[in-house]
């Protein structure tokens, strides 16, 4: 099949529930890293704190993988929170990890101040890569900014374990952090978009069963993350919800109205006596994949495109066979509009060429 659409095109195609020339392809943050890293002769250490390297990373892994996006910053997921005072260790061939908290207890939220997110370095150099991006692919890719939903924001300027307490004992000074947060997201988001960045992955991994009952999602999750969405929409970009959560509030992901979920494991039998759907008609439950991105394939009632939703483990512990058997049996289960083929996570950074390669040929057999 000839393409007829550029990248860009493609994926908002899909974004907005429309016709496209083919399955678009997602990538998320920097999967498979190394081996573009190796062919740059550099780094993670060099490349990640560098405007031009985090660019010019992107493009090789684009034209190695032949994915439809690129993305800005990887998968540290600590960009915001070292903006606004979390200090981190910088590894050289990983990715950062926490030297130290910004807080020790929610009753320093004063000491958050949302407006050094315009005056981080770290937050600039990011930004500056957007739009290097934005020059270099001529706006005929489409560009994704990753950003911390509040609350996963949270985790990463004070320890989960004790900000977990205090959502229990300290449930104003909770709300007062988050609000800041979400005030610091928004003034990140605008920076990105005004670099040019098309739209953002939003990690929402907190929004889960495995950490929190539904009340406690909704009153510390939902409401601050539904902000910081429709800020994003309000100014012209799109929001893709990533929850890879073992048991993820799908349900509330959707009712934020994001424009894609992105999503990776679940409970297929529970789903399926919730919403009545009849998931084994669907898809073989002997997949390695085995997961909820089947089952949602029949909530077109949602409007909502799906991304996903291959198991990102099988580039790690599984055969080429079995990354083939990934690819086919979520195009098999695919809705045939809104629908990107992606992994349910970051690819491992560490996976080797030839898996990376079989999934593209897989996915071209079907075009």
């Amino acid at each position: 099949m000839r393409e007829e659409m550029t990248s860009k095109e493609r994926f908002i195609n899909a974004l907005e529930m429309k016709d496209v020339d083919r399955v678009p392809y997602g990538y998320l943050w920097f999967g498979a890293g190394d081996a573009v890293l190796k062919r740059m002769n550099t780094s993670m250490k060099d490349v990640y704190y560098s405007s031009e390297g985090i660019a010019k990373a992107q493009m090789l892994a684009r034209e190695m993988y032949h994915h439809d996006n690129v993305m800005s910053p990887w998968g540290c997921l600590l960009v915001e929170a070292e903006a606004l005072g979390t200090i981190v260790n910088i590894k050289e061939d990983r990715y950062p990890t926490v030297a130290e908290y910004a807080l020790k207890s929610s009753k320093e939220y004063d000491t958050i101040e949302p407006q050094n997110i315009k005056k981080s370095e770290r937050i600039e150099t990011v930004s500056k890569s957007v739009s290097i991006l934005k020059k270099e692919l001529n706006d005929e890719v489409f560009i994704t900014g990753s950003i911390m939903s509040p609350l996963m924001l949270a985790t990463q300027v004070l320890e989960m374990v004790k900000l977990c307490e205090e959502m229990i004992m300290e449930k104003e000074n909770v709300h007062y952090l988050l609000e800041r947060l979400t005030d610091g997201s928004i003034l990140y988001a605008d920076r990105m978009l005004e670099e040019g960045v098309d739209g953002f992955l939003v990690e929402n991994g907190e929004n889960t069963a495995d950490l929190f009952s539904p009340q406690m999602a909704d009153e510390f999750a939902l409401k601050y993350t539904k902000k910081l969405y429709n800020h994003i929409h309000k100014n012209g970009g799109y929001v893709i919800s990533h929850n890879c959560a073992e048991h993820a509030f799908h349900e509330k992901d959707v009712s934020m109205k994001p424009d894609a979920m992105n999503f990776a494991f679940g409970d297929v039998s529970s789903l399926g006596n919730r919403y009545g759907v009849e998931c084994i008609k669907n898809h073989n439950h002997k997949n390695i994949g085995c997961g909820p991105r089947y089952c949602f394939k029949d909530f077109e009632k949602y409007r909502t495109c799906l991304m996903g939703n291959i198991n990102p483990n099988v580039f790690g512990n599984g055969s080429l066979d079995d990354i083939e058997n990934e690819v086919e049996s979520c195009i098999k289960a695919a809705p045939n509009k809104g629908f990107i083929l992606s992994t349910g996570c970051e690819i491992p950074l560490g996976t080797k060429q030839e898996k990376m390669d079989t999934l593209w040929n897989t996915m071209k057999s079907h075009f």
